[in-house]
């Protein structure tokens, strides 16, 4: 196992490298491509929508309906604006009752342009429509962007940002909790807290950037949702995805996953990390209609 403390070493050097070489703040409010458009068209994205029902949740006269939109990387593609604004457009066509969003809003790619600010991005996500509130987590690209500016701009918008927080909502007159656990690279004391803090008594969302946090989710009913992964990004004919960006193992790098009387819903995402390229594994915006069982 890696020590902690190395590993988050690591990572500091490495988010000071990416901030040097990509030179944030960013201010290209259309993410230009110049003559790397020909070579970053997004392929297609897929709108996964399933039914999941839960043990402990309450038997509603319909199910709670979850717009689940994460790892956007706005600018890693080539008219990305343009593409997230549409990608709304059809989410809200869903009428969904509640917004999460994952984190990693903004594109660091180390070339090929694409600089859309954080404000830009959050002004789009915000024309979602939902009534019982848009909710939001940071990711480990959005630290090293600037955390502040990050959150301040989703906040902005009226999107709540849950830094290991714990907010709850009201749907049918029924409580559920949910509860926001971001970045991808550093596991804080406060992530564990929170997880310690789940009751069987309240059904609960667990919005947590990185899949890894499943293996300390307990269990009961609780759905916990997750990005970072990209779905692997890149899955070979024949052998699968070769790696995930995350602790967690390979078999918790996409979809839906139930173990031990726990259930995890890893989305692959809208863009791409470190090079706009996905292979068999399309980018997707995820619909849940969650309901007892």
């Amino acid at each position: 196992m890696k020590n902690p403390d190395h590993s988050s070493e690591i990572e500091r050097k490495r988010g000071r490298l990416v901030r040097a070489i990509t030179r944030p703040p960013f201010n290209d409010e259309r993410g230009e491509k110049g003559w790397f458009t020909h070579f970053s068209r997004a392929p297609p994205h897929v709108m996964r929508h399933l039914r999941v029902e839960l043990d402990g949740w309450p038997n509603w006269t319909r199910p709670m309906r979850i717009a689940f939109l994460s790892d956007f990387h706005t600018g890693s593609h080539a008219h990305d604006v343009e593409r997230l604004r549409s990608i709304i457009d059809e989410v809200g066509a869903l009428k969904p009752d509640l917004a999460l969003f994952g984190g990693d809003y903004v594109n660091l790619q180390l070339f090929g342009g694409g600089r859309v600010p954080p404000q830009t991005i959050a002004t789009e996500i915000s024309r979602l429509p939902a009534p019982l509130g848009r909710f939001a987590i940071l990711g480990n690209h959005d630290y090293i962007y600037g955390g502040h500016e990050v959150m301040k701009a989703l906040g902005n918008q009226n999107i709540a940002v849950l830094d290991h927080e714990q907010q709850s909502i009201r749907f049918q007159d029924w409580p559920v909790d949910i509860i926001g656990i971001p970045d991808g690279d550093v596991r804080r004391p406060a992530g564990y807290a929170l997880l310690r803090s789940l009751t069987p008594a309240r059904p609960a969302l667990l919005l947590a950037h990185d899949p890894a946090w499943f293996a300390d989710m307990p269990p009961g009913p609780f759905l916990m949702l997750a990005g970072h992964t990209h779905g692997g990004q890149i899955r070979v004919p024949g052998i699968g995805i070769l790696r995930n960006g995350s602790r967690a193992p390979l078999r918790w790098s996409h979809g839906l996953t139930r173990e031990g009387g726990k259930t995890l819903y890893v989305t692959s995402g809208i863009g791409t990390s470190a090079v706009p390229l996905r292979w068999c594994v399309p980018p997707e915006v995820v619909v849940l209609d969650v309901a007892g069982s």
